[in-house]
């Protein structure tokens, strides 16, 4: 009972954006929020290179159209969905995505904010946008992927998880997120595991996710 209460405790694990000229540095995991509050992503430079694995962190390459003014007014948006200022934030970000349509973190903030308003269908909308400029975007499959399994869309969240790591296996939060949806809502230890222990092997300071691993792999009989 204590595991699987810790388990559906689950926090969501996105990434904190630091911008550059040019590229921008993914770390995956490296900030958190509150226990079920999605985080916000800063504005990458997209273009058809897409994303380098780095190991524990991604290059994002784009060719963005923003200039210091849109950035200043990005930084302001970030500051008010940590200060949980979601309308105001809504405010600039929906600015943003008019002056700057074709750079997919002010589309993924945005959702990030309409979530916390409760309008998840605008959410969605928004995900969707970053997923249409950049395919397969982690950060917006990740985002995305927590929002549909909220709503309890468990085989289209699993399909969006698995378009993040097809094209970005190390992406470890997926891993994390997707080994929770096998786990809890579709039933599937055996897949659970698999995905658990991959993000493991990323983040072997986690914890809860190493009873989860355990708690597993006495439940298949693997450990007696």
């Amino acid at each position: 009972m204590i595991i699987e209460q810790i388990r559906k405790r689950a926090i969501y694990h996105s990434a904190m954006f630091s911008v550059s000229l040019t590229l921008l540095l993914l770390l995956a995991g490296c900030v958190m929020l509150k226990p079920e509050s999605p985080q916000p992503a800063e504005p990458a430079d997209k273009s058809p290179s897409g994303i380098e694995d780095v190991g524990r962190g991604f290059v994002i390459n784009e060719t963005a159209n923003m200039d210091e003014s849109a950035r200043n007014d990005f930084e302001e948006a970030v500051l008010l969905l940590n200060g949980e200022s979601y309308d105001r934030a809504i405010e600039i970000l929906e600015k943003l995505v008019q002056s700057s349509p074709d750079v997919t973190a002010p589309y993924i903030d945005l959702g990030i904010a309409y979530q916390h308003t409760g309008d998840n269908e605008k959410a969605a909308n928004q995900y969707k946008n970053a997923l249409t400029i950049f395919p397969g975007h982690p950060v917006a499959c990740n985002q995305y992927g927590l929002l549909l399994r909220k709503e309890g869309k468990f085989d289209e969240a699993r399909n969006i998880f698995e378009q993040a790591l097809a094209g970005y296996p190390g992406y470890y939060p997926v891993h994390r997120n997707l080994g929770i949806l096998y786990d809890l809502y579709l039933n599937d230890p055996e897949k659970a595991l698999e995905h658990y222990e991959i993000y493991y092997g990323y983040v072997p300071e986690d914890e809860k996710v190493k009873i989860w691993i355990a708690d597993l792999r006495i439940r298949l009989g693997l450990d007696q």
